[in-house]
């Protein structure tokens, strides 16, 4: 009897061993197709599983939609196909199949010198000469290591020279990465005040400002979604008479020059899917910049500023997207040229697109609800760049509510009346989202104002 109970006990042991093993897969090889250019290496960065790896079958799908999101986020394909192909009843190979960017890209430069295209188009009335033109030239993916050198040099609105070299990785670790960057601008046309939260332009025919820029960066990966940055940035600005008559506080005292150093830290965790039009993730973001390092430096003030967004699908087509930000800055003594505080970037309160508010601490908040409506992928045979065959088009109306308040004490109360107060703007639109990452979003609010707006946006408002 006791022979009997043994051996029922083992066998069935035996067989909850044998039907857990079924709930897994042994990864076989890592097969990578379509990265002609692009090495290995750099690819296997951003896998976090290894050949003979052993992973449960229930995560299968989500391992591949990782990978997909973080070898998309590196910008060097237009499409990722990773797959499982099936072996046997345990072993499955892991398949990658990539199309690569252009990676050489020479192309004239046309774009808007105003802040915003809502700002060209209604506060400057389409005014064409407002518009740089120039050159750019990208040389991305040389050695297949996924660097970069860009140079640009463009005339118009504003004149600029600008070379920049990016290495991710120094080290046989890729932890390591190094960015060297130089520019240089001239200004015939220079906002040099702010009035009613809008900014005052001078036009001129004669230099009105010049400014250089050297800074050196080097960065820091630990795992897949942690970043560090420390750089250190030289600055030299100089304006000329007219400007510093008609704002002495431009660059503090009357001076027409300001030069010093800055060091600055960043820390950046980001598990979006994706970067440029996020769905799913979230990401923290700090930076503490120090504006003046030694006595000699004309400026001398520190921030810090720190946002978090977090995207989560609702259900299979609602999205919700919520995100909070804001900066503390102190100074001993804060110039005109470093005055803006909300109205830049993404540093906005939807509905107050034709606005600046200057400041020294502000803190927004920004939420949205939306909708998949369209994601279709059509392939265009008579295309004859391949890179351009495949033409992604999604589609999001979405309903979005923000608010934030810029706090000041420093500039005059009738140039800034948005100041120190609540401000807070609703409405309605449609995101679009295309070819290599592009969006371009169209938004009808209403605003504390009791204003309408119908307003444009090319790129993501997180």
């Amino acid at each position: 009897m006791r022979i009997y109970i043994f051996v029922c006990f083992f066998l069935q042991h035996f067989l909850s061993l044998a039907q857990d093993s079924t709930q897994y897969i042994i990864v076989g090889k890592i097969v990578l197709e379509g990265n002609k250019k692009t090495r290995p290496s750099i690819i296997f960065r951003e896998i976090d599983i290894q050949e003979g790896d052993t992973i449960p079958k229930h995560k299968q799908k989500l391992i591949l939609e990782n990978i997909q999101n973080r070898l998309f986020n590196i910008n060097l394909f237009i499409a990722v196909e990773p797959q499982w192909i099936e072996k046997d009843s345990l072993v499955s190979d892991l398949r990658i199949l990539f199309k690569e960017r252009f990676y050489f890209f020479a192309a004239p430069i046309f774009e808007l010198a105003d802040r915003n295209f809502n700002e060209w188009w209604y506060d400057r009335k389409r005014d064409l000469t407002r518009t740089n033109y120039g050159a750019l030239l990208v040389l991305k993916n040389v050695r297949g290591r996924n660097e970069a050198l860009e140079f640009n040099a463009q005339s118009g609105f504003i004149g600029r020279f600008r070379l920049s070299y990016k290495i991710p990785y120094l080290d046989k670790k890729q932890q390591y990465g190094l960015t060297l960057y130089f520019s240089y601008h001239q200004y015939k046309n220079l906002a040099f005040q702010t009035e009613n939260n809008k900014l005052l332009f001078l036009r001129s025919e004669n230099l009105l400002k010049e400014r250089y820029n050297a800074e050196i960066r080097l960065r820091k990966r630990t795992g897949f979604y942690t970043f560090q940055n420390i750089d250190i940035r030289f600055m030299k600005n100089r304006i000329y008479d007219t400007i510093a008559i008609l704002n002495p506080n431009y660059h503090l005292n009357n001076n027409p020059f300001q030069q010093f150093w800055m060091l600055g830290y960043d820390y950046i965790y980001d598990n979006r899917d994706f970067a440029s039009y996020p769905l799913k993730g979230k990401r923290i973001f700090a930076r503490f910049e120090k504006h003046g390092i030694f006595k000699a430096d004309d400026l001398d003030l520190w921030f810090l500023k720190a946002a978090y967004q977090y995207h989560k699908p609702l259900s299979q087509k609602f999205y919700s997207s919520f995100a909070l930000g804001g900066r503390l800055l102190y100074h001993q003594g804060q110039p005109y040229s470093y005055a803006s505080a909300m109205g830049y970037g993404n540093d906005l309160v939807r509905g107050f697109q034709l606005y600046v508010v200057d400041g020294q601490h502000y803190l927004m908040a920004k939420s949205t609800l939306k909708y998949q409506l369209v994601n279709i992928i059509k392939n265009v045979r008579f295309m004859p760049l391949k890179q351009f065959k495949t033409i992604p088009l999604a589609i999001y109306p979405k309903i979005y509510a923000d608010m934030g308040y810029a706090s000041d004490n420093v500039f005059s109360k009738e140039r800034n009346p948005l100041a120190n107060q609540l401000l807070w703007g609703t409405g309605v639109g449609a995101d679009f989202v295309t070819y290599y990452n592009s969006v371009f979003q169209i938004d009808l609010t209403y605003n504390k104002l009791g204003q309408f707006g119908l307003f444009f946006n090319f790129e993501s408002s997180f």
